[in-house]
């Protein structure tokens, strides 16, 4: 089935970590939205809850006419403490400096303080995965969502470890086609068609 990963739009927020924060989409964010999805001809839409995510998605369904799935399992990592804070704030902090890296160095390691483990949203991202695979007459599906669900989406289609998430940037806005499915073996495989950064 061919499904399109779509990062929602700038929120003004650059170096934030923005997970269960919500900060509504800039007017550059609905552009880039707009123009990501301008030439698109989805079956259906799923969407994060997030305001950043749904109010694009629900907006795109209204003028197409799609119905929007809203999943949970597609929300963005869960920061912690660390949540809603800048990079560099956090850094500013010798005690908080070597934690910082060691979040981006090895994701399997280590967990924002009180926060949710990359290993906790590849498992909820898979779960929404699965549950896409078992209808392929969905496809297309546009997944509108956020920059650590999609790293965690490809870590699982692709076989790449969590260490190399970072290998990929994945600007706001920025959309990956792929095409996935499920082997003989039922284990998830994918392809990338296209990379669309805005």
């Amino acid at each position: 089935m061919r499904i399109d990963l779509l990062r929602h739009g700038d929120t003004g927020r650059e170096r934030y970590l923005d997970g269960r924060s919500d900060p509504p989409l800039s007017e550059m964010g609905w552009r880039q939205f707009a123009k990501q999805t301008q030439d698109g001809a989805w079956r259906h839409i799923v969407c994060s809850p997030r305001a950043r995510a749904r109010a694009a998605a629900d907006d795109l369904a209204r003028r197409s006419g799609t119905v929007v799935h809203i999943d949970p399992d597609w929300s963005e990592l869960d920061f912690g403490r660390w949540d809603g804070r800048s990079r560099d704030e956090i850094a500013a902090r010798p005690d908080h400096a070597a934690l910082l890296q060691a979040f981006y160095a090895d994701p399997t390691a280590f967990t924002a303080p009180g926060g949710e483990s990359w290993v906790s949203l590849r498992d909820r991202v898979g779960r929404a995965l699965d549950g896409l695979t078992t209808e392929p007459e969905l496809s297309p599906v546009l997944i509108v969502t956020h920059g650590g669900a999609i790293r965690a989406a490809l870590s699982l289609i692709l076989n790449w470890p969590l260490r190399s998430l970072w290998s990929l940037r994945i600007n706001p806005a920025t959309r990956i086609t792929l095409e996935i499915g499920r082997g003989e073996d039922d284990a998830l495989w994918g392809e990338i068609i296209e990379i669309i950064q805005p």
